[in-house]
């Protein structure tokens, strides 16, 4: 018998076929490989923690298989890049470097329970014995041994390390001996061993090595302890996002948006749930701190984070160093043009110059300075009778004073002859805190105290030189006050011009030496103290080119002078 053409045996074997293998096909399944990063304990106990996680999906999802695959932190990257796994469970650090490296997506952001109630957010909790007396304080831990679990543990390294910079301590150079125990659970029972002084976990894990009666809580103490609103667990550090569940770049979007929704609609109170120490999850949490405390630690992808090598700079800069020839080049222009131009105002000058001479000469000047430098100078090495070579020094001396006299008439001499001078809007404020720096050794060193009184901005149009001028004042003022006493600097509001005033604690001025000291050669009698005469009268003539004027007043608190610049407000 045939039924269509085909023999009544022939139809039925086709039907026996069929019958086996339609079912067999329309229940097919995807298999998705789940990796979970395995820190606590054994990878055994990591699949029995997560089958429950596996089996809700394959129920939520219809046609698929989960396998749940545990990985240490070495071969985590591997598998994640080279196809061994789907989907992926890391804490924080190693998802930064999956996403910036891999480009990983995230899924859900894990969110832990304790004692029937959820909590957000994990750190790390820096430990040691309780007993241990010399050991309270962060800083303590200096050249201490110290153990934390890997070094790309978040809560068992990166964020415990963070917080002890943060109080002042290098773990790479400050701590004693630095060991990985690869396992929280090492970590804790080494440090109450007494096998390290103390060391690093991620938070929660005191509580449940507590809970499971491997610890007796007591006997650990938590080093720069910090409490949380809401956060169950010891934590020494601050708090992060916590474990993230992404899906590697491979892993088509679909089956990762199905894997979302699951997540997320995870109920509190399910196996997998419970299974995990979980309230459920989360969307996913912001990581950026934690990719800015890498870069802060420049670990990880980051270890180089910051740095330009001579090539990059080169690339990178290129235009700087440009601009750098060519300013170079337009400032030895602009000194060739400036040299024409002074050698042009001293010839025009040279008869205003006969009267600056004359003075010098008037004051024993007229001695060929440099020949008797010279002269004095091979004596002197050569001398080997001490009385001679003491005169030869004071010869020396005097001729440096002379040499000294000579620079400050010639600065004058300058001053006397300028026609034109650049003026700019400046700070006074600034230039005197950079005189006042330049003089704070000396200072330090004479045991005299120096207060700047003036804060803000004091804008005036100026001349370079003026520092010239605050520059004397204040050594003056250092030079004729005592040990222990104090030289203030003020800068006084004066309606259209500002009021700059150097006031010590020495010995004053008498009155009637105050309308000379600022004539050439002119000084007040101060025994010990060596100088020309030059150098206020160079003051005032710097300050009279300002339009400014220049004065001296007795301390009005004390003992001492006061000095006074007044310079027009720009």
């Amino acid at each position: 018998m045939r039924v269509s053409g085909l023999p009544i045996r022939s139809l039925l074997l086709f039907m026996i076929v069929s019958s086996i293998f339609v079912p067999m096909a329309s229940c097919s399944s995807d298999v998705y490989r789940i990796g979970v990063l395995s820190v606590y304990g054994e990878k055994s106990e990591t699949t029995e923690q997560w089958t429950p996680t596996a089996e809700y999906l394959e129920t939520s999802i219809p046609n698929t298989t989960f396998e749940v695959i545990p990985l240490n932190y070495d071969e985590f990257v591997p598998a994640a890049t080279n196809g061994s796994i789907d989907f992926y469970y890391v804490n924080p650090m190693v998802y930064v470097e999956l996403a910036r490296l891999h480009g990983a997506g995230r899924i859900a952001t894990f969110q832990p329970t304790w004692n029937n109630s959820s909590c957000a957010g994990f750190g790390g909790v820096i430990i040691t014995r309780a007993d241990r007396d010399d050991i309270d304080l962060l800083w303590h831990l200096k050249g201490r041994s110290f153990m934390a679990v890997n070094e790309r543990s978040f809560g068992g390294f990166l964020a415990p390390v963070e917080e002890l910079k943060q109080n002042g301590v290098d773990y790479k150079k400050d701590l004693g001996e630095l060991t990985f125990g690869q396992k929280h659970d090492k970590v804790v029972l080494a440090v109450l061993n007494g096998d390290v002084d103390a060391g690093a976990v991620s938070t929660g894990t005191l509580e449940r090595m507590a809970l499971e009666g491997i610890i007796d809580i007591e006997e650990i103490k938590v080093i720069g302890q910090k409490e949380y609103m809401g956060h169950p667990f010891l934590v020494s550090t601050d708090l992060y996002a916590d474990w993230m569940f992404g899906k590697v770049a491979s892993t088509p979007e679909d089956i990762g948006n199905k894997v979302s929704i699951a997540l997320l609609s995870m109920p509190a109170d399910s196996d997998a749930a419970i299974a995990l120490g979980s309230a459920g999850w989360s969307v996913p949490a912001s990581y950026s701190p934690v990719d800015n405390l890498m870069k802060e630690l420049r670990v990880s992808l980051y270890v180089d984070h910051g740095k330009v090598t001579p090539a990059q700079f080169l690339v990178q800069y290129w235009y700087l160093l440009v601009l750098l020839l060519m300013l170079i080049v337009l400032m030895g222009i602009h000194s060739r043009l400036m040299l024409e131009k002074t050698k042009k105002e001293q010839l025009e000058e040279s008869n205003r110059l006969k009267d600056l001479f004359a003075d010098i000469m008037r004051h024993d000047l007229m001695n060929p300075v440099n020949v008797i430098k010279g002269f004095s100078d091979i004596l002197y090495m050569d001398e080997t009778d001490p009385g001679k070579k003491e005169t030869l020094g004071l010869i020396r001396d005097q001729a440096d004073h002379l040499a000294f006299m000579v620079g400050s008439a010639a600065k004058l001499a300058k001053l006397e002859s300028q026609k034109e001078m650049e003026f700019k809007v400046q700070d006074i404020g600034t230039i005197l805190r950079t005189v006042a720096n330049r003089f704070s050794l000396e200072f330090s060193g004479k045991g005299i105290g120096l207060d700047l009184s003036f804060d803000g901005e004091y804008l005036s149009r100026m001349n370079d030189i003026i520092e010239d001028v605050f520059s004397n004042l204040v050594s003056n003022a250092l030079k004729y006050s005592p040990e222990g006493s104090k030289v203030s600097i003020d800068i006084l509001d004066s309606g259209d011009s500002w009021k700059v005033t150097v006031t010590d604690e020495g010995d004053g001025i008498p009155d009637e030496d105050k309308e000379y000291v600022f004539e050439r050669f002119k000084r007040a009698d101060k025994k010990g103290i060596k100088g020309t005469g030059l150098g206020l009268a160079i003051a005032k003539r710097i300050v009279d080119i300002h339009k400014g004027s220049l004065g001296i007043e007795d301390n009005p608190d004390g003992e001492g002078s006061m000095f006074w610049v007044m310079l027009k407000k720009a």
